[in-house]
């Protein structure tokens, strides 16, 4: 059986590396430093699971996933917000949007982001 396979999306490159390199050893793991390039991505081979920034410049993740969701299959996808923004309020709304199964915020512990991706994999039976 092949490994369950992650999008990335976040416009820190370092960010990106590091949540590659935590989460590679369990996943299959794909980046992509813009909302855009997420997009095709997703348009050649959809993910288990898309772990979702949502400050970026241009298409930020709110405007992504409005995109995402239209194309065909991801609806199915369990999308993890990954943001700075930890307003009570934003932490409510963005648990509000469908297919948004858990909201994690940066700074991040390696363990805790773990055991949230499993989670969010098992609360949808992947």
């Amino acid at each position: 059986m092949s490994r369950r396979s992650i999008l990335v999306v976040d416009d820190e490159r370092d960010m990106l590396m590091l949540v590659k390199h935590l989460l590679e050893p369990e996943y299959r793991v794909m980046v992509a430093e813009s909302s855009m390039e997420a997009l095709e991505m997703v348009r050649s081979e959809m993910p288990d699971l898309v772990l979702l920034d949502i400050m970026m410049p241009g298409m930020n993740g709110w405007d992504f996933l409005e995109s995402f969701r239209k194309i065909r299959g991801a609806e199915k996808v369990p999308v993890v917000i990954f943001t700075v923004r930890n307003e009570a309020t934003e932490v409510l709304s963005g648990l509000s949007v469908e297919g948004v199964v858990d909201y994690i915020t940066k700074p991040f512990d390696a363990a805790e982001l773990k055991r949230r991706i499993r989670e969010a994999f098992e609360a949808r039976g992947k």
